[in-house]
């Protein structure tokens, strides 16, 4: 089956918006996205509260880093790049049969490299973010999860279209439930020969759900039957 084209680039308009959002709501899931994932890359960012104005001071910051680290983060990028061209094929076909040849729901996806360590992802748009500064397996991680969203929230809608069609995907039982099904496919054998085995996947919130989740999907790897006995216990 043909898999889509994904696209890797850089939006710094996209990080400026996607750092503002992730400063007003921090905590995520039992995360402390600010904390964990921009701070610590970003010290500089302690600063951000006591000026006169947090969303200005956060966007000179933003502009001022890729100013002067443009030629690393570009090298960064390309490297970013070639991993993903190397794992791809494998990774579609992977994920082809998970899903039983499911159509993607777009021919085309795009990853915006950030200097922060949000990776959101942009289920209307096809798009997500992946950090620039991470390790080429946790690279990898990302692309490959993110990606999975896409197809795992279409696939589960179009099964189950009374269950999920009220359900929002940015929150509640739908969002816990995409979420969960990544931690169980990517800690799965093909998913650790495609990134290596990642430690620690997953949201804190998730820790017991993800331990029923696993053993739901060894017993039974089916993933309209994984679905339904979910949605049972989430």
């Amino acid at each position: 089956m043909q898999h889509p084209t994904v696209m890797l680039k850089f939006n710094q308009k996209l990080d400026q918006e996607i750092a503002w959002e992730f400063y007003c709501n921090q905590k995520i899931g039992g995360c402390d996205f600010w904390k964990e994932r921009a701070l610590k890359y970003h010290p500089e960012l302690f600063q951000i509260a006591p000026s006169k104005n947090p969303k200005k001071f956060l966007k000179t910051y933003i502009s001022n880093f890729y100013r002067i680290h443009g030629a690393e983060v570009q090298k960064l990028a390309e490297n970013t790049v070639r991993y993903f061209y190397e794992k791809q094929d494998e990774y579609f076909s992977t994920v082809n049969k998970i899903f039983n040849d499911y159509p993607w729901p777009k021919n085309e996806f795009t990853g915006y490299f950030s200097i922060f360590d949000f990776c959101p992802r942009f289920l209307s748009r096809g798009s997500f973010q992946i950090f620039i500064y991470d390790t080429k397996n946790l690279q990898l991680f990302t692309i490959f999860h993110e990606l999975l969203h896409f197809i795992f929230y279409d696939s589960a809608k179009k099964s189950f279209p009374e269950m999920f069609k009220k359900m929002d995907t940015e929150k509640g039982k739908f969002w816990d439930l995409a979420e969960i099904f990544n931690v169980v496919i990517q800690d799965n054998d093909d998913f650790i020969k495609l990134h290596r085995k990642i430690e620690n996947i997953g949201y804190p919130d998730h820790k017991d759900l993800i331990t029923k989740s696993k053993d739901l999907w060894q017993k039974n790897p089916n993933l309209d039957q994984w679905i339904a006995g979910m949605m049972k216990i989430i």
